[in-house]
């Protein structure tokens, strides 16, 4: 945003600055538009008024979330020179955009000791402590003229004590004939005023680019230059010997911002590339803006025990971090105020358990606090078994965790949120991070590839990349082998070499495979090398070998090598099966595969044959198995079919909609995803004996195959006939609904096995007494229970073809199937996405449902899912309640948040 735009938008409120000016008489006063500073001079202390203009893009009738301001402009005010800065602000931070809320709430507190609000009218005064910008006061204040008269008039006054650093703040509300103070919204005792004090060791420049590098070269549209700030997030840490690795043990890293933690120390171990780099790096910017001297050494530059080489090193480190200049004044500090970031610990050359310990407890002396990374192979338990490292005994134990679903949204946030110009509303910038989010978790439950900020963020990039050409699943294949591609350039291979390594590749994945081993000896892979050269192309193979290490395709196993994540394996596995379709051999194995889908191997090697294939053998083999499962129902139609269900699900209580926003539906839904994560896929390490699948077995593959069927459509949609599409798209359906049919054909054999399990479950745990209570409880759950079966099953069908390249497809196939069935999938393939609502369709399918019950509340569950996932327009909401009658009134809590929330606090 240039400073032209900003004056054009500003230049309606010419009046306003005239009336400012007027009032203010300060000639002194200096700024823009946007941001307006008045200094003041009071008994040899400074102060300033720091008046932002956050009315510039506001409307008569406000909504929370649309404000917008440039911070960006701005981050050179953050140093003010003075010894007390308010900042003055109208609108308090809940009714700023999401693109903006985080990096202008941290801006404010990090600027202002003080920072003074309106609007809202409710009195308040506090204090807030957050990891990113440490202590900042708050002064919200009330309304000094009302609409109507002065019964609700108060305003505040706020004293300081410059000497001490101390303020007060007191309400003063009209009592009828005179302002009184009042307790409400006061604090009449004195607080200690946060401080901003700069920090006397300033870091040097070319360090501090050090600190910005985000560990890749990243691309993003709407910012140039990305650094490490502007998209880092704090990763979960699991305390070694917290028990099972269950994700409810998991801490933020931001633990590690406390002194008090690093105070005893801690040591973080975690996989290479996983972000223990950078972490180091976000904890030195953050403990040197508390004021802290924090010193970061790699553990290659700890090389003896000795004190003249442990003081060399730290003397070296302070003058390449902060200058010569400040040598002698770092060794005066006290150990309290000094930090050690030590990375890659065990790339010392101090290698015996005794040594280490040695080093690290004549360090820990020189420092009052420390943190150090080593990698996952790192020996901890060995090194504190000796005497000399008792002094180690209180050092705190982390490892590094993969991002869970929590995290990898608030990175999506971030990295949307970049370069944010205030055009992109709330709505849009929900339906970006959605795509974002469920391309993302494709990838990561297949438990293929890592999930580390590193990957994550080459995913968006590529999203970013191919958003003109609206980059979905469909493009998966390119970003599998972008990474592969960049990987094998940055190891040294030339462009016109590139097909031959991959070729190379392709054929080493399907020897591993052909010897039924997960790693292979050096003989073993020159006796490959040996092969290839004959059949194809003379390799060296030291040369080669040495290529796929430094590419990390390969890794070291022992004496034994192994492909290092197994994405990197099944991606050239599914590019030789691809390359060589007209093998019989490979024929019948592929065939094998799509029989035993519920298989890991089988699914993953399936999965990413789809990337490379649309063969019409690959389609009928996954269409077959799709076929055989519960091939012994038809699908549900929700014609006259679930009359047997409609009895069950009477007991079930009333679907309400509670008003929760999309944005905290959605951290709350992640935030219960990974306490249910056990980081396991479902899938099964060998296949069954037995002729006939388990139900577990053809569950398992029934969304196996919906989903890989799925993706081919996908992924080779414009390679596909449109008939042959349909047909596909009608078996992607038909799957699903079977299942439905099996699971009631169950419930109507049995109507009451549920309900009796369920009961005697209560009746074990002696929770509820009367047996009348325990069955009415029982009849409530299992009429729950059907319900979200049903629509799991529904949403899964309708979310393997979830793609606006397969639209016209879908309809094709519903107007060839007009089942009150597949017309739901359709409607669901809309309502599960933030297009606007289907006024027409839902509106004749709810007259349609009349006749099914089971239909009624699944369409009532699709449409709830629809307000609870996505920002609804309030034109929207008014016609779903006058045509489905949901409560209009909770409905408005998702748009039009409580005054009474105030997100300053």
């Amino acid at each position: 945003m240039t400073p032209s735009v900003i004056e054009t938008c500003t230049s309606i409120q010419g009046d306003f600055f005239a009336f400012r000016d007027a009032l203010e008489n300060n000639p002194e006063a200096y700024g823009d538009s946007l941001w307006r500073t008045a200094r003041y001079e009071v008994e040899g202390k400074s102060f300033s008024f720091e008046c932002l203009n956050v009315s510039w893009v506001s409307k008569q009738k406000e909504e929370p979330g649309r404000l917008y301001f440039p911070v960006e402009h701005y981050k050179a005010e953050k140093s003010g020179g003075v010894d007390v800065r308010f900042v003055v602000l109208h609108h308090p931070l809940n009714w700023f955009s999401q693109t903006i809320y985080k990096p202008f709430k941290t801006f404010l507190r990090q600027t202002a000791n003080i920072i003074i609000s309106g609007h809202e009218h409710q009195a308040n005064v506090g204090i807030v402590h957050d990891s990113e910008s440490e202590k900042s006061a708050f002064v919200e204040g009330c309304v000094l003229q009302g609409e109507k008269d002065l019964s609700d008039s108060a305003f505040n006054v706020v004293v300081l004590d410059l000497e001490v650093s101390q303020f007060a703040s007191t309400r003063y509300a009209w009592g009828g004939d005179m302002y009184k103070s009042s307790e409400e919204g006061s604090w009449a005792d004195y607080h200690d005023l946060p401080a901003k004090r700069a920090n006397p060791f300033p870091i040097a420049d070319s360090f501090l680019e050090r600190l910005d590098d985000p560990g890749a070269f990243f691309k993003h549209p709407g910012q140039t230059n990305i650094t490490l700030s502007d998209i880092f997030v704090f990763p979960d840490l699991r305390k070694v010997g917290n028990g099972e690795d269950k994700r409810r043990s998991f801490t933020s890293a931001q633990r590690l911002l406390s002194p008090e933690v690093t105070a005893d120390g801690a040591l973080v171990e975690g996989e290479e590339k996983a972000g223990c780099t950078s972490l180091l790096f976000e904890l030195y910017r953050q403990y040197h803006g508390r004021g802290f001297v924090p010193i970061l050494i790699n553990g290659k530059e700890l090389r003896r025990t000795a004190d003249s080489e442990i003081n060399s090193a730290i003397k070296h480190a302070v003058e390449v971090q902060y200058g010569k200049s400040h040598v002698e004044a770092f060794c005066q500090l006290p150990a309290t105020q000094k930090l050690l970031l030590i990375d890659n610990f065990d790339d010392s050359s101090m290698k015996a358990a005794d040594a280490r310990a040695d080093l690290l407890c004549a360090l820990k002396k020189r420092f009052g606090h420390m943190v150090v990374t080593t990698g996952a192979m790192f020996e901890m338990r060995e090194m504190l078994d000796g005497d000399a490292s008792r002094q180690l005994l209180a050092l705190q134990h982390y490892q590094l965790q993969p991002f869970g679903y929590l995290l990898r949204s608030q990175l999506i946030e971030r990295w949307f949120a970049l370069g944010a110009d205030g055009t992109v509303d709330e709505a849009t910038f929900i339906a970006q991070c959605d795509q974002a989010e469920r391309l993302m978790d494709v990838v990561m439950a297949k438990t293929v590839v890592p999930s580390h900020p590193l990957y994550l963020l080459t995913l968006l990039q590529s999203m970013e990349a191919g958003r003109s050409g609206d980059f979905k699943e469909s493009a998966l294949g390119y970003y599998y082998q972008y990474l592969l591609t960049e990987a094998f350039q940055l190891s040294g291979v030339k462009p016109d070499k590139l097909t031959e390594i991959f070729q190379y590749s392709a054929h080493l994945a399907w020897e591993f495979h052909f010897r039924k081993k997960s790693e292979l000896t050096k003989d073993e892979l020159r006796e490959f090398n040996d092969r290839f050269s004959k059949q194809w192309v003379t390799v060296d193979f030291s040369r080669r070998l040495d290529i796929l290490l430094a590419a990390r395709v390969l890794c070291r196993v022992g004496d034994d090598y192994k492909f290092r994540y197994p994405y990197i394996y099944y991606y050239l596995k599914g590019h030789f099966l691809s390359e060589n379709l007209s093998d019989l051999d490979i024929r019948a194995y592929i065939g094998h595969c799509t029989e035993h889908l519920y298989v890991r191997d089988h699914a993953n090697t399936v999965l990413f044959l789809a990337h490379h294939s649309n063969d019409e053998f690959v389609l009928n083999s996954i269409s077959g198995a799709l076929h055989g499962l519960f091939r012994a129902h038809a699908p549900v139609t929700f014609e006259g079919d679930t009359t047997g269900i409609k009895r069950l699900i009477e007991d079930a209580p009333k679907l309400t909609y509670t008003g929760e926003s999309p944005v905290e539906h959605r951290k709350r839904r992640n935030e219960l995803q990974d306490q249910l994560d056990d980081g396991h896929d479902g899938l099964s390490e060998t296949e069954e004996s037995s002729p006939e699948l388990s139900l577990i077995a053809q569950m398992t593959m029934l969304f196996k195959t919906t989903e890989i069927l799925g993706q081919v459509l996908k992924n080779q949609y414009a390679k596909i006939p449109r008939a042959r599409k349909v047909d596909l798209l009608e078996d992607l359906f038909n799957g699903p609904l079977r299942a439905i049919r099996d699971f009631y054909s169950y419930l109507e054999k049995n109507p009451d096995a549920l309900v009796a399990e369920i009961d005697a479950a209560l009746l074990r745990k002696g929770k509820v007494d009367k047996e009348e209570d325990r069955k009415a409880i029982a009849r409530r759950v299992v009429a729950s229970l059907v319900q979200i079966i049903t629509f799991a099953f529904v949403l899964r069908a309708a979310q393997s073809a979830n793609s606006d390249s397969l639209s016209e497809d879908v309809r094709d196939v519903v107007r060839k199937n007009q089942t009150l069935a597949f017309k739901l999938i359709e409607l669901n393939i809309i309502l599960d996405s933030p297009k606007a609502i289907p006024r027409q369709k839902l509106k004749q399918l709810h007259k349609d449902v009349e006749k099914d019950l089971v239909a009624a509340r699944l369409l009532q569950i699709m449409v709830l899912n629809r307000l609870y996932m996505f920002k609804t327009t309030e034109q929207d909401m008014q016609w779903l309640n006058g045509e489905l009658n949901i409560d209009l009134g909770i409905q408005h809590a998702i748009t039009y948040q409580e005054k009474s929330r105030r997100l300053v606090r």
